[in-house]
């Protein structure tokens, strides 16, 4: 059976009840790690075992780093000690060498960072040779290329562990690297994750929490602004019961959503009001604290509000996951920090339409936060139509991915309107041309066949309902499905009229009313697994059928508490 982090004991809303949080995610995993390799759980990964292995040796530093005075020192001697084996070319437990866009540059950049953060641990107790291991992997891992996105990073961490060592290295690299991620700035703090527009949370747990310790470590202040203007809007992604509004990729790193609020405190940086940043970064931790997302050996699992590896890209495996420690960033900050003595405040009711995220995020009275969305992405990754492809998603109701398998209980379409050519296999919006933002009002035009172009707009509201209109000329008959929001399977209660639907369980409501009266409502059971909440959910949706030519969808969507 999993546990939920709260079998760590209670998390304490204080400097040392984070301490001993961070300690208490890390140490399964260092404990582990230091058996070997061998001892590394087999996952779903398009990674080599040994890659696999170095991210649960490395991942937990982000958090153990930040932690450093908490930690005891056989856990720093277990970590040191594996660190030296693994970096070792004549050792068997070897990671082995780099080539460009490896894996295991990314988890150079954790080794940099705790190298120069706290090298009292991790370098100061090796031996000679295992010191000149570590420089010349680090060395090669600072000159190895890197994919052109967020990556642009990690030879930048990697260059402040090697000054903090005093190892040699070429200051041009990491200037290039930083000229690169200044170009991906588009506005408003808003960072592009590699070419192409995307826009997700890598802007708060990559882009801008790097720069921000780069700034602590360096002192260069030219990722400060942007870090300071995404978080004025960032604010609006979080819910006030602490969830974060699922969306994009690698959501399986969980908590390290909330990272940006604790590296501005790092930093020392007073973006919004620290009350502010301190009630989403405590109140983020805490909602994830009681998800069952514990392995039965205190490990967390794969997957999102529960282990599930179908729900999560093919590049996690049993070690991903504690990118999620990034969350404790703001340890770095002193207990007298205002990051840690402020009261946290509560957010209020917010709509915040943003052109360059090309979305708009509403939290309502009730304090949930649906974001309408207008990106999307075409990629190579496991489930990436539904982590950019819908056109809301909610904190509160989650969303589901789709299944393999034939008919609209494996196409799932919370969210987002799916469209079939003869009922059973089903399409929905995979990209689309740019998205308009009218106040409140998004746009986009996609075209899931050469001959059917759909125009969708999404109007918010305040209240927990928003409003979606589909303008369709098809060439050919289609088979239409537009879903609201899912609930739990266990416990619901439903309700089905001519022109509408509404679902009920464990206290969540999902609600659809079709204004037009043209599509018939029902009552979906989707296939288990496919949702990041829960392993059992029902789905309310409204069915239709279009023949050639011009059609009109209209129809009020609603996701709050029962």
């Amino acid at each position: 059976m999993t546990s939920p982090l709260r079998a760590f004991g209670p998390l304490e809303p204080t400097r040392a009840g984070w301490q001993a949080a961070a300690v208490a995610i890390g140490r399964p995993a260092v404990e582990l790690a230091a058996q070997g390799p061998d001892a590394m759980p087999v996952t779903m990964s398009n990674h080599s075992h040994l890659e696999n292995w170095f991210e649960l040796l490395t991942r937990p530093l982000w958090g153990l780093t930040a932690a450093k005075t908490a930690v005891a020192p056989d856990l720093w001697a277990l970590l040191s000690a594996t660190l030296a084996r693994a970096l070792d070319p004549g050792d068997a437990w070897y990671v082995g060498d780099l080539n460009d866009a490896d894996q295991r540059c990314v988890e150079a950049a954790a080794v940099g960072w705790a190298l120069a953060a706290a090298p009292e641990h991790l370098w100061d107790p090796l031996g000679p040779k295992d010191k000149d291991h570590v420089a010349d992997w680090l060395g090669k891992a600072y000159a190895t290329g890197v994919v052109d996105s967020n990556w642009h990073w990690f030879p930048v961490l990697v260059g402040h562990g090697l000054d903090r060592i005093g190892a040699d290295r070429d200051p041009a690299v990491a200037a290039a690297h930083l000229d690169r991620i200044g170009e991906f700035l588009l506005r408003d703090g808003v960072f592009e994750d590699g070419p192409g527009g995307r826009v997700d949370y890598y802007n708060p747990f990559a882009f801008h929490t790097y720069g921000l310790l780069h700034y602590r470590l360096s002192g260069d202040d030219r990722f400060v602004e942007p870090a300071a203007a995404f978080a004025r809007t960032f604010r609006s992604w979080f819910a006030a019961d602490g969830a974060a509004v699922p969306y994009g990729r690698s959501l399986g790193y969980r908590f390290a959503q909330g990272s940006l609020w604790g590296a501005l405190a790092a930093a020392d940086v007073e973006a919004v009001p620290w009350a502010e940043a301190a009630g989403f970064s405590r109140r983020h931790l805490q909602w994830w604290w009681d998800k069952p997302i514990l392995e039965p050996d205190g490990r967390l699992s794969v997957g999102y509000g529960y282990p599930n590896d179908a729900v999560v890209e093919q590049y996690l495996t049993a070690g991903s996951p504690w990118w999620a420690t990034k969350a404790f960033a703001g340890l770095l900050a002193g207990a007298d920090h205002p990051f840690w003595t402020s009261a946290p405040a509560v957010p209020g009711p917010v709509v915040e339409p943003n052109l360059a995220v090309r979305a708009v995020h509403v939290r309502d009275e009730a304090g949930h936060v649906t974001r309408l969305n207008a990106q999307s992405w075409r990629a190579k990754m496991r489930g990436g139509r539904d982590t950019y492809g819908k056109f809301a998603y909610s904190s509160l109701a989650g969303f589901s991915h789709a299944a393999n398998g034939p008919g609209l209980e494996a196409a799932v379409p919370d969210g987002a309107l799916v469209l079939s050519e003869d009922g059973v296999r089903w399409r929905g919006r995979e990209d689309s041309e740019g998205g308009r933002l009218d106040g409140r009002t998004l746009m986009v035009v996609w075209r899931p066949w050469e001959d059917v172009t759909v125009t969708t707009s999404m109007e918010a509201g305040v209240d927990g309902w928003h409003t979606r209109v589909h303008e369709i000329a098809t060439g050919r008959t289609l088979h239409t499905g537009e879903g609201g929001w899912c609930v739990p399977r266990e416990g619901c209660d439903a309700a089905v009229a001519n022109d509408r639907i509404v679902v009920t369980s464990q206290g969540v409501r999902s609600e659809i009313v079709d204004d037009d009266g043209l599509r018939r409502p029902e009552l979906l059971a989707p296939m288990p697994g496919t949702h990041l909440y829960w392993p059992s959910t029902v789905l309310p949706v409204l069915r239709g059928v279009l023949e050639p030519g011009r059609h009109v969808y209209r129809a009020r969507f609603f996701a709050g508490e029962a």
